[in-house]
């Protein structure tokens, strides 16, 4: 396991304290200076582990001024979904949306973690393995999106977000699955849309290969809302 960063084990022990309600939603979190001295960090450590926590919508940043935890909604995201997966629920589009923006949360932390993670070459392997079954399929299919190409899809996705070594966040994100794949299934892409889409794929797996965090980051929020674009077009009357 590669050693981790300060700003990384700074990020890491505010999440889980946040995420724990020591640091409750609307209230500040220490200043930059005394975390600086509570983790014998520089503060551009602490910097960077704020703009991480702010990436996963766990805080905001204000320049010059105290950083703030946010009311978060992942609880309720989770109580719905749970609800409606116990009884076999269609949900609504508002929720769906809801479930995707998590996701984009969730997995934008994830890739920016792993663009800069210095052992992601075997990750980077995996996505490059799962794009190649991807642009197979896509093949055959003739630019039918279908179910077995949108559970590899998922399983792109997913490679990404268990990167990020976090329980909570992954635990999150296979909660969300099942029902998310139910209306990924019944997207429709044409053959150019799907071609365009496996480009970025592409782009995103080269971005990962030579650490590109901005252009990871990026590509990944590009991917995610165009998928959130495709499902706010569904009719789910």
């Amino acid at each position: 396991m590669p050693e981790k960063t300060k700003s990384s084990i700074i990020a890491g022990q505010l999440e889980q304290m946040i995420l724990n309600k020591e640091y409750e939603a609307g209230e500040a979190l220490p200043s930059q200076r005394d975390l600086a001295n509570r983790f014998n960090a520089s503060p551009r450590s602490v910097r960077e582990a704020f703009n991480s926590l702010e990436v996963k919508g766990l805080v905001t940043v204000v320049q010059g001024k105290r950083t703030i935890v946010n009311e978060t909604s992942l609880d309720r995201f989770i109580e719905s979904l749970s609800f409606s997966l116990l009884n076999e629920m269609d949900i609504d589009k508002k929720l769906l949306m809801d479930l995707l923006q998590v996701r984009i949360t969730i997995e934008t932390a994830a890739s920016r973690e792993l663009s800069r993670d210095i052992g992601r070459k075997k990750t980077v392997n995996q996505l490059a393995k799962i794009l190649t079954e991807l642009k197979d399929m896509n093949e055959i299919s003739r630019g039918y999106y279908g179910s077995d190409i949108a559970e590899k899809d998922m399983d792109f996705h997913r490679v990404i977000i268990n990167s990020n070594d976090n329980q909570i966040l992954s635990s999150i994100h296979e909660s969300l699955s099942p029902l998310i794949l139910k209306y990924l299934k019944m997207l429709t892409y044409t053959k150019e849309e799907m071609t365009k889409r496996l480009d970025r794929y592409s782009y995103l797996v080269e971005g990962f290969q030579s650490g590109r965090t901005d252009l990871v980051v990026a590509l990944t929020l590009v991917i995610l809302n165009d998928t959130k674009s495709k499902c706010e077009l569904l009719d789910l009357n």
